[in-house]
C-alpha cells in the first residue's frame, strides 16, 4: 500500500532510515532513537512512522514523557500497558499479577523489577503474534526512571520478536538522562532551502521579504517557522508579540500556544490542565475530575490542533509536549492545585497516583495527607523503587504538622537511601535536616544516623551508643517487634556483629531477652544465631528454610537481604541465591546489592567456585569504594582472602588480609580482624607452616574455647585442631576438638557435622582413628562441600601413613589430591602430594641426581630450601631433628651441594616430574 509522505519538508533522509527501520521492525525487530532539539519535528516524524505503519498493517501503541510525572513510577509504561488489555489477559498469571502490581493495577506480592520487564516484554510479544507492532515513545527524557530502564530493556531485546521501538528525546536533556546503547538518529534544524519551501507551501500569502525574516529568526527550526508565520501579518508584524525572539525557538513557541490557549474557553483550559497534569489523557479520570462533558469541552481545543482524541475516545492526547508545558505555565499555582485535588478525588481506588496528587494539591501541613503519602511511599518501596519511595517519604515529612512525624518519616527516607538505595549523599543530606534536635534520637533518627556511620566510617561505638539508648527508650510491644523498632534492632545487630565485642554483644543480648521468637528475617533471630550458633534448634531451622522457599516470590530487597544473611550462618545460602542474584540484576537497589553481592561470593566459595568468589568479591570491593560504603568491602577483602588462601595464593591472601588489618585494627572491629586471621590461618596451613596457622587461629579464640558472638571461632575450629596436631601441642587439639563437639552445630548442616568430626577424628586415638574418618566422611550430604571433604581425607591419609598403613593411606591421599586439583587448591595439592610421595608412591626422576633421592629425602629437602629449620622440618613430618639431619646430610652430595644456601637452585634444576615441596 502506497502511502504519500511529502508532507514533510526537508526529511528525505530522516524518512528513509525510518522506512528501513520499519521494514526492519515488521520482521526481525529494531529499535531507534530520534534526538533533537524542541521543535525540530521529532514528533512530527514519529506522527508520518506512526501513520506509514498503520498503513503497512502494522499495530501502533503510543506513550510520552510527561514532566509533571517524571517521579510517577511506570506512569509511562501504564499508556503502552493500558491497550493490551486483552493480550495481558492471556499471559500467565505469574507475569500478568507482575504487571498488574507494579502499575497499580491489582493487587499482591510485589514483583521484582526483573519480573516486571521480563513480563512487559513478553505482553509486546504476545501483541506482535498477530501482526508486527510499533511502540512509540515520545519524550523519553521525561519519563519516569521505572518506565525509561523498561523501555531500553525492552528495546534491547527486540530480535525476532516482529517489535519495533521508537523513542524521542530532546539533545539537550540533563545528566539524568543516562545513555541507553540504542541506535540514534539525530534531527537537525532545516537547511535555508527547507525552511522557505515550508513556510511557502503553508504560508503562500505572505511576502518572501516576510518568509525571509521569518526563517532567519526560527533558525531551521520547523514549529518555529509554522507558529511564528502563522502569527505574523503581511507587514511583518507579528499579533501578541513584541520585535524580537532572542530567547530561542523552542521558548517562543511556547509562548504562542500559551496565547492560543489563553483564547480558548475557561472550561476548556480547565480540562487541558486537568490533562496536562493527570499525564495518561484517560477520558474516564478526566470526566470523574472534570465533569461528565469531557469530550465536548475539549472540541475547541481540538479544533486548534492543540489536542487529539485517540484510541476510540478513549484518551486525549497533545499534539506537542510544549502545548502541555504551555498549559502548565499559563495557570495559576491555585488553579494546579484544584485541579491536583480533583484528581486525587477521582483516583481514589488508585491510593499511590491518589497520594501523589494530594501532594501536590497541598501546601499546609496537613497529617492525613501526610499519611496518604507516607502510604504511597512504602507500596512503593514494596514495589521495589526505592528513589520514589525516598521522594516521597520526604514530601510526606514536609507535610507533617507534628515536628516528631517530620524527624521520623525523614529518617526514614535517609535510611532508605543508604540501605536500599545506595544513595549515601542524599542520605547525609536528609540526616543533616534532622540532627541537632532531641527528637533526634528517635527510633528511625538513631536508625539512620546509627547505619551512615558504620557503613561509612565503620564507627560502631558510635552507631552502638546512639541505638541502646533509642531502644532503651522505646516501649515493648505486645509481640515481636516491627517498624521502627525492628530497623533500629536490625542497625543495632549489624553494629555488634561487626565489633564482635562484648561491651556491644551483652546490651543487646538483654534487650532481646524481652521479646519473643521472631521471623528468620527478623533482628532478634539473626542475633540469637550469631550469639550461639549451636543454640539453634530444629524448629528454627524448619523456619528459616519455609522462608527461603518463600524468597521466590519475595521482591522487598530489604526481606531477601536480612532473610539471606541468616541463612549465611547456617549454611543455607544456595536456596538464597537466586533472590540475592535478582537483587543484584535489578540494579534499583544499590545499597542492598552489596550485601547481596556478599552472598554470592560466600556462595561460591562455599561451593568450592573460587574464581567466581573472587569475581565477586572484587565487584563488591570497587562496588563499596565507589559508593563510599567502606565497611562492606572489608567482607569483600574477608571473601578474597580466603579464596586466594585455599587456592595457594600465599601473596595475595597477604594483602587482603592486610587491608582488612589496616582498616578494622584502629575501629576497633575485631569481627573482621577474626575475619583476616581465619583466612591467614587457612593460608598457612595449605602451605603446611603449622606454627604460623597455630597463632592466627589462636587470635580468634583460645585452645578449648568458642566464645559467644565470635562465628569464626566455630568455622575455624578445624582450622586449629589441625595446627596444633602439627605442631605437637595434642592436649591443645582435643580440648579444642572437644570444644566443637560440645557446641553441638553438627545438626546445622552437612558441613558443620563434617567438621566437627573431622576434629574428632584428628584427635582421637589410634585405635578409634579409622573409625571415626571412615564415619565422619559417610555423613551424608557433604559432597556439596568439596573442600572440607578434600581436608578429612588428607588428614585422614597423614594419619594412615603415620601408623604405617601406608596402602590405606595411599586411597585416601590420591582421592584428597584429586579433590584439590580439581578445586585449584594449589598448596593443599602439593601437601597431598607429598604425603604420597612420603609412601613412596611417585615416579622415577629422570635426573641421576634427582633419582638418588628418597621421597622422604626429597620432601625434607623442598622443606629446607623453604627456609625452615630442622626443627620446624621435624614438627611437619612427625621426624626428630637428628632424623632431618641426617637426610640433609645425605642429600647434598647426591645433589652435589654442599650447603643450605644451594638447594633451591638444585631442586629447580631437577628434570620435571611429581610436586615437590619445593619453595
Amino acid at each position: 500500500m502506497d502511502f504519500d509522505l511529502t508532507g514533510l519538508v526537508g526529511r528525505d533522509r530522516e524518512l528513509a532510515e525510518l522506512v528501513t527501520f520499519l521494514d526492519t521492525a515488521a520482521t526481525d525487530g529494531a529499535a531507534l532513537l530520534l534526538t533533537g532539539d524542541p521543535g525540530v519535528g521529532k514528533t512530527a516524524l514519529l506522527d508520518a512512522t506512526a501513520e506509514l505503519a498503520a498503513a503497512k498493517g502494522i499495530r501502533v501503541v503510543r506513550g510520552s514523557g510527561v514532566e509533571y510525572e517524571t517521579d510517577v513510577s511506570f506512569a509511562g509504561l501504564h499508556q503502552l500497558v493500558a491497550p493490551l488489555a486483552a493480550e495481558l489477559g492471556r499471559l500467565p498469571r505469574s507475569m500478568r499479577e507482575a504487571v498488574e502490581v507494579a502499575l497499580g493495577l491489582g493487587a499482591g506480592p510485589a514483583p521484582s523489577r526483573i519480573a516486571v520487564l521480563n513480563a512487559v516484554l513478553s505482553l509486546f510479544g504476545e501483541a506482535a503474534r498477530e501482526r508486527p507492532l510499533l511502540l512509540v515513545v515520545d519524550d523519553l527524557h521525561v519519563v519516569d526512571d521505572a518506565s525509561r530502564s523498561a523501555v531500553v530493556f525492552v528495546a534491547r531485546r527486540l530480535g525476532g520478536h516482529r517489535i519495533g521501538l521508537l523513542g524521542a528525546r530532546r539533545a539537550e536533556s540533563d545528566g539524568s538522562f543516562r545513555p541507553t546503547g540504542l541506535a540514534e538518529l539525530a534531527v537537525a534544524p532545516l537547511d535555508d532551502a527547507g525552511a522557505l519551501r515550508l513556510l511557502s507551501r503553508r504560508f503562500a500569502h505572505l511576502p518572501r521579504r516576510v518568509l525571509s525574516t521569518v526563517a532567519r529568526e526560527a533558525q531551521g527550526n520547523p514549529l518555529a517557522l509554522l507558529e511564528f508565520a502563522g502569527s505574523t501579518r503581511v507587514s511583518g508584524d507579528r499579533d501578541g508579540e513584541g520585535a524580537g525572539w532572542a530567547s530561542g525557538p523552542g521558548r517562543d513557541v511556547r509562548a504562542l500556544y500559551g496565547a492560543r490557549v489563553g483564547r480558548l474557553p475557561r472550561r476548556t483550559r480547565d480540562l487541558l490542565l486537568l490533562a496536562a497534569l493527570e499525564g495518561s489523557g484517560d477520558i474516564r479520570v478526566l470526566e470523574a475530575a472534570g465533569g461528565p462533558d469531557g469530550l465536548d469541552g475539549l472540541a475547541p481545543a481540538e479544533r486548534d490542533h492543540l489536542v487529539e482524541v485517540v484510541e476510540s475516545g478513549r484518551a486525549v492526547r497533545f499534539r506537542h509536549p510544549l502545548v502541555r508545558s504551555a498549559v502548565v505555565d499559563g495557570s495559576t499555582g491555585e488553579q494546579r492545585r484544584s485541579a491536583h485535588r480533583r484528581l486525587a478525588e477521582a483516583l481514589v481506588d488508585r491510593p499511590e497516583r491518589r497520594g501523589d496528587h494530594l501532594a501536590r494539591a497541598t501546601t499546609a501541613p496537613d497529617e492525613a495527607v501526610a499519611a496518604v503519602v507516607e502510604s504511597a511511599a512504602r507500596s512503593i518501596l514494596r514495589r521495589g523503587d526505592a528513589d520514589g519511595a525516598i521522594t516521597r517519604l520526604r514530601r510526606a515529612a514536609e507535610l507533617s504538622p507534628g515536628p516528631a512525624a517530620r524527624r521520623r518519616r525523614l529518617s526514614q527516607a535517609a535510611y532508605v537511601a543508604a540501605w536500599v538505595a545506595g544513595h549515601l549523599e542524599v542520605s547525609h543530606e536528609i540526616m543533616h535536616e534532622v540532627e541537632g534536635d532531641p527528637a533526634a534520637r528517635s527510633l528511625s533518627a538513631a536508625a539512620a544516623a546509627g547505619f551512615l556511620v558504620l557503613v561509612t566510617d565503620g564507627d560502631a561505638d558510635t552507631a552502638h551508643a546512639l541505638l541502646t539508648e533509642a531502644v532503651e527508650q522505646a516501649p515493648v510491644p505486645p509481640g515481636p517487634p516491627g517498624g521502627e523498632l525492628e530497623t533500629a534492632l536490625f542497625t543495632l545487630t549489624l553494629a555488634g556483629q561487626y565489633s564482635g565485642r562484648p561491651e556491644h554483644w551483652q546490651p543487646l543480648v538483654d534487650v532481646l531477652a524481652r521479646f519473643p521468637e521472631a521471623a528468620p528475617s527478623a533482628a532478634a533471630s539473626l542475633a540469637r544465631v550469631h550469639h550461639d550458633l549451636g543454640s539453634v534448634t530444629d524448629a528454627m531451622l524448619r523456619r528459616l528454610d519455609e522462608e527461603i522457599a518463600r524468597l521466590r516470590d519475595q521482591t522487598d530487597a530489604d526481606v531477601v537481604i536480612r532473610t539471606a544473611l541468616t541463612a549465611s550462618y547456617l549454611d543455607r545460602l544456595p536456596g538464597c541465591r537466586e533472590a540475592v542474584s535478582r537483587v543484584i540484576r535489578d540494579g534499583g537497589a544499590v545499597g542492598s546489592s552489596m550485601p547481596a553481592l556478599m552472598f554470592v561470593a560466600l556462595d561460591d566459595l562455599y561451593a568450592g567456585r573460587w574464581q567466581a568468589s573472587a569475581d565477586a568479591a572484587a565487584e563488591l570491593i570497587a562496588l563499596c569504594e565507589e559508593t563510599g560504603y567502606h565497611l562492606f568491602a572489608q567482607v569483600g577483602h574477608y571473601v578474597a582472602a580466603m579464596a586466594a588462601a585455599q587456592r595457594g595464593d600465599l601473596d595475595a591472601c597477604r594483602e587482603h588480609c592486610e587491608d582488612i588489618w589496616r582498616w578494622s585494627g584502629p575501629r576497633g572491629l575485631r569481627r573482621l580482624e577474626n575475619c583476616a586471621h581465619q583466612a591467614a590461618a587457612r593460608a598457612a596451613l595449605g602451605a603446611a607452616d603449622f606454627e604460623t596457622a597455630f597463632r592466627h587461629a589462636t587470635a580468634i579464640c583460645a585452645p578449648g574455647a568458642l566464645p559467644p558472638f565470635n562465628p569464626e571461632a566455630v568455622w575455624s575450629a578445624p582450622d586449629l585442631v589441625e595446627a596444633a596436631v602439627r605442631s605437637g601441642r595434642h592436649a591443645e587439639a582435643r580440648r579444642h576438638a572437644d570444644a566443637l563437639r560440645d557446641a553441638g552445630v553438627g545438626h546445622l548442616s552437612p558441613r558443620f557435622a563434617l567438621s566437627s568430626a573431622t576434629a574428632g577424628a584428628m584427635t582421637s586415638d589410634p585405635e578409634d582413628m579409622a573409625r571415626c574418618f571412615e564415619e565422619a566422611l559417610a555423613l551424608p550430604g557433604v559432597e556439596q562441600w568439596p573442600f572440607e571433604v578434600g581436608r578429612a581425607q588428607l588428614a585422614y591419609g597423614e594419619r594412615l601413613r603415620r601408623q604405617g598403613l601406608v596402602r590405606d593411606a595411599r586411597v585416601q591421599l590420591a582421592a584428597a589430591r584429586g579433590r584439590f586439583e580439581e578445586l585449584g587448591a594449589r598448596s593443599w595439592e602439593a601437601r597431598a602430594a607429598a604425603e604420597l610421595r612420603a609412601t613412596g608412591m611417585t615416579r622415577t626422576a629422570r635426573g641421576k641426581a634427582g633419582a638418588a633421592l628418597t621421597p622422604q629425602e626429597l620432601e625434607v629437602a623442598g622443606l629446607a630450601a623453604a627456609g625452615l629449620s630442622n626443627p620446624q622440618i621435624a614438627s611437619r613430618l612427625f621426624l626428630s631433628p637428628r632424623t632431618v639431619s641426617s637426610h640433609l646430610y645425605r642429600v647434598f652430595p647426591k645433589l652435589g651441594i654442599t650447603s643450605r644456601a644451594e638447594l633451591r637452585d638444585a631442586l629447580e634444576a631437577l628434570p620435571p616430574g611429581p610436586p615437590a615441596a619445593r619453595p
